[in-house]
């Protein structure tokens, strides 16, 4: 489907926001939190892309694109897209649902992996949900929604971790896996790093509570657009 950029928006250093929407001002093809579309910029090469806004919301996706040295499909978003451009999109496809069946939920997002994680929070704010979002980031500055999450943060339900770069001074990992408390669900997604210290420590825990998403390397899921 072709989708028109109807606002780009600044979130953190290297990072914009991209709301997208019908060209005829339609109701989009409904999403679920931890949903992502697979989009192309002219001949750029397809990039899938999570959604991050409110699954209630049917008139515009939201996505977020990191400014990558050595990412063409990244650098076309930020150097040519303007507001108003069109792009070519896939309906959502979500291999990182978000279960109604657990007690509480733990949520760790590394960088840019923030952006499914949005949404979730979205969704578990409504239900009234018990819920704690781990977020990594080396500062503040390179921390997209950080004013957005500022209040959940003041209530304990958000805890920031600025590493400054090093792993080793932010949040550790085998620690927070350590005990698995019955009815919690774990749903984490970030660099290939903290991605496999996630899957490390959490081998414990019984495999139908734990949920990831990689959007790198060989666990990717492929591309595709219709026609």
């Amino acid at each position: 489907m072709l989708l028109r950029v109807q606002s780009i928006t600044y979130l953190a250093a290297r990072v914009n926001s991209y709301e997208l929407v019908d060209c005829e001002a339609r109701d989009l093809p409904p999403f679920e939190a931890g949903a992502h579309i697979s989009v192309r910029v002219g001949d750029a090469p397809v990039r899938d892309f999570s959604l991050w806004n409110d699954p209630a919301e049917r008139a515009r996706y939201r996505i977020a694109v990191l400014r990558e040295p050595d990412g063409r499909g990244s650098r076309e978003w930020h150097d040519r897209v303007r507001a108003g451009d069109i792009v070519e999109a896939s309906s959502p496809r979500n291999n990182f649902r978000l279960t109604a069946e657990a007690g509480r939920y733990l949520l760790i997002a590394g960088g840019i992996g923030i952006t499914p994680l949005m949404a979730m929070v979205a969704v578990l704010r409504r239900r009234g949900a018990e819920f704690r979002l781990h977020y990594c980031t080396r500062s503040p500055e390179e921390t997209p929604f950080f004013e957005d999450l500022a209040i959940l943060a003041a209530q304990g339900r958000v805890v920031f971790h600025h590493d400054g770069g090093d792993p080793a001074k932010g949040l550790d990992i085998a620690a927070t896996l350590r005990e698995h408390l019955p009815g919690t669900h774990l749903y984490y997604c970030g660099p290939t790093g903290m991605m496999a210290a996630a899957a490390s420590a959490s081998r414990h825990w019984p495999p139908e509570t734990v949920h990831c998403e990689y959007f790198a390397g060989p666990n990717a899921v492929p591309p595709m657009l219709p026609g």
